[in-house]
């Protein structure tokens, strides 16, 4: 055997050699500014535009040996023509200046251009070549936008309209966020497929909604610093606290927030006490290891998903107004809060328990009621109770906030105190309620610990 047979499968096993990263940085770069000569003269046209980004991606991607599927060719050209009419359509629609929030929405079209490319190099994507190609797509975006800019087919980003505060965005930083935003939203789906992880893609798409959102409600963080100084003023307002103040005109000044606080409690003790009662058998009827019959599991499964959605605050809306303004709406309310929560945790708790015993009581003849009483009660009373000081704890907070609406308790007398601007009496109940929820959650969570 010669030198070079024996040598023949070795050279068989090694690993072909890679790729060379110039050509994917001169085809990123062809990309890029194929799309932004291509992009400045058919703005206009939205389809058009988009076709062209997706024809000069196809071509450098076929270039290098990426895309060969004609069909993959032909769904990212699809793809791109949709993206480009979306993105240009949003922005000639507008009522308003183009801001960040409008270009992020316009930017949404590149979802399709992105998928559509994922999907045709499913095959053969590197990490390298999918950050390139989302390298190509900011390119593509950032410079055409500009471009209609210049050409008057967008909207002019003068230093006149930028003085007068018309526009939200600032010079080259506007078009750079409108490059972020196509990179997030096409790029980290591609990236994903390339590391065949779906993180990139869940981050990318994170980031962006929450862009969207923060335009939306009008979040500004300049705002937010500059508006600091009347945080200040008003922190001299709340402090020192006021605790004693007359109840009516006329009367001296007494400590007129024990009683309604008191309130809050007996309303917290009983909400949590009937509640949690109430909660144990429609427990065990929502729990298959414990349910009688199909119809008893999916007539309680479907009251607790009724009274879960169902809010605190609504509930206490409800009863005052049959009820009254008073203690009682606000027992009521916490009643169907309590009975909510207990009812979702403890079904919960007993479709985990072990089956064991209750096999071998049904083995013995025991009737049904018997078998939870010896055989399913005893592997939940411990969570059960921890749940109760938890839906206490819960309480607490909750009847507060029921309060505010007239159901009693220290919430309505937060409220009148705030209707009024009194912000030093404010501070105080603020105090109080919070001294008092550290203090339960404390003790809540020994026992707790205790019992489970």
């Amino acid at each position: 055997m010669t030198v070079a047979e024996a040598s023949a499968p070795a050279a068989k096993l090694r690993p072909p050699e890679p790729e060379s990263s110039l050509r994917f940085v001169i085809g990123a770069a062809a990309m890029g500014v194929g799309a932004a000569v291509l992009g400045a003269a058919t703005l206009g046209v939205g389809w058009l535009w988009g076709l062209a980004i997706a024809a000069a991606v196809v071509g450098v991607l076929w270039w290098l040996s990426l895309v060969r599927s004609p069909v993959d060719a032909g769904i990212v050209l699809i793809a791109g023509a949709i993206s480009g009419q979306w993105f240009v359509s949003v922005l000639e629609q507008r009522t308003g200046p183009i801001d960040i929030a409008l270009t992020t929405q316009a930017s949404l079209g590149f979802l399709v251009l992105g998928i559509a490319l994922a999907w045709s190099l499913r095959h053969r994507l590197t990490i390298a070549g999918a950050t390139l190609v989302a390298a190509s797509w900011a390119i593509g975006v950032a410079i055409p936008t500009q471009y209609g800019v210049g050409l008057g087919i967008l909207a002019d980003l003068g230093r006149r309209e930028l003085r007068e505060g018309v526009l939200q965005a600032l010079g080259s930083s506007f078009f750079t966020m409108v490059a972020l935003v196509a990179v997030l939203l096409a790029g980290s789906i591609t990236l994903a497929l390339a590391v065949k992880r779906s993180a990139p893609a869940s981050l990318g798409l994170s980031v962006v909604m929450s862009v969207i959102s923060f335009n939306m409600i009008g979040f500004s963080v300049v705002e937010l610093f500059t508006q600091a100084s009347r945080v200040g003023e008003l922190a001299k307002e709340f402090w020192p606290p006021v605790w004693e103040w007359p109840k009516t005109i006329g009367q001296e000044p007494s400590n007129v927030i024990i009683e309604p606080f008191i309130e809050t409690l007996q309303i917290a003790v009983v909400g949590a006490t009937v509640g949690c009662l109430f909660a144990l058998p429609l427990a065990f009827m929502a729990a298959r290891p414990t349910t009688p019959d199909a119809p008893t599991y999916w007539g309680a499964k479907s009251f607790m998903n009724v009274i879960r959605t169902i809010p605190d605050l609504f509930w206490a809306i409800i009863f005052t107004a049959a009820v009254g303004f008073n203690a009682f709406a606000g027992a009521l309310a916490m009643v169907f809060f309590s009975l909510a929560i207990m009812s979702k945790l403890l079904s919960e708790t007993v479709d985990s328990i072990q089956l064991g015993p209750l096999e071998a009581a049904h083995a013995t003849g025991s009737r049904h009621t018997q078998v939870i009483q010896y055989a399913a009660l005893p592997q939940v009373l411990p969570n059960y109770v921890a749940y109760a000081l938890y839906i206490f704890e819960l309480n607490v907070r909750a009847s507060v906030v029921i309060g505010i609406v007239g159901a009693g308790g220290i919430g309505r007398l937060l409220n009148e105190q705030r209707n009024f601007f009194q912000w030093d009496r404010v501070m105080a109940i603020v105090i109080v309620i919070f001294v008092t929820v550290i203090l339960i959650e404390m003790v809540s969570i020994l026992i707790r610990r205790r019992l489970v």
